[in-house]
């Protein structure tokens, strides 16, 4: 898509198509946005591609989400005006307008109990419960989940990776038998399992030295920008 503008960005994923741009002025937002709904709309018309306006989302990240603008970004798709929402969905990641992860921590938390379920199961059922294997199903089954995104979700606060934290704990009292009162540093040491946010943290390390070796420098500046705030 050679058409969109340099101040705006693209990400293609299947038909998945996301623009995005920023702005200090909301007038240059929309208008830098329109501008790049505009040239997407010749080249799908050029490639006899269909848009779907009802399924086109708009947010408006902001450091002041409260603030009432007089004039709210919105843009048109094929002559239909789009409306901020209050957050996305893109590639299985929940966007809220202030980036707090607040919702996509809880689709993630409705996710868990069925999996909890199913490894207490396992393990009330084996006849010789064996600790490894129902660590490496917590790992596939939950860990999986809950670590899903996790060089954006790395951005969220200390409150959200608690929650976060709070989830492995428990995942793994129910994968090893365990009381509801057994301590997390007892868990955590003795399935010898990091918790969550390290290792959240060595699986980014770990990208990054890969992005470098690989002489992928802005891939691996990127991933250098979040560890600096993680």
């Amino acid at each position: 898509m050679n058409g969109i503008p340099p101040h705006t960005e693209h990400g293609l994923f299947a038909d998945d198509t996301a623009l995005w741009t920023s702005s200090h002025q909301l007038a240059n937002l929309n208008g830098r946005l329109q501008q790049s709904i505009n040239e997407f709309e010749k080249w799908c018309k050029a490639w006899k591609l269909k848009q779907q306006p009802i399924k086109t989302e708009l947010v408006h990240f902001s450091i002041h989400p409260r603030k009432k603008y007089k004039n709210p970004a919105q843009v048109k798709v094929e002559n239909i005006i789009i409306q901020p929402a209050t957050f996305t969905r893109y590639l299985g990641m929940i966007m809220d307008n202030r980036l707090t992860w607040r919702t996509h921590l809880k689709r993630v938390e409705t996710r868990i109990p069925a999996r909890l379920i199913l490894l207490r199961f396992l393990n009330r059922t084996a006849i010789e419960p064996n600790h490894n294997i129902m660590l490496n199903l917590y790992k596939s089954l939950v860990r999986t989940v809950i670590i899903y995104g996790y060089p954006v979700l790395l951005s969220a606060d200390n409150k959200r990776w608690d929650r976060i934290q709070i989830i492995q704990s428990k995942a793994l009292r129910v994968a090893l038998g365990l009381p509801h009162y057994t301590s997390a540093d007892y868990i955590h040491r003795i399935a010898n399992i990091p918790r969550i946010k390290d290792y959240a943290i060595n699986l980014l390390e770990k990208a990054s030295s890969t992005a470098s070796s690989n002489n992928e420098m802005i891939y691996h500046r990127s991933l250098q920008d979040i560890l600096l705030v993680s």
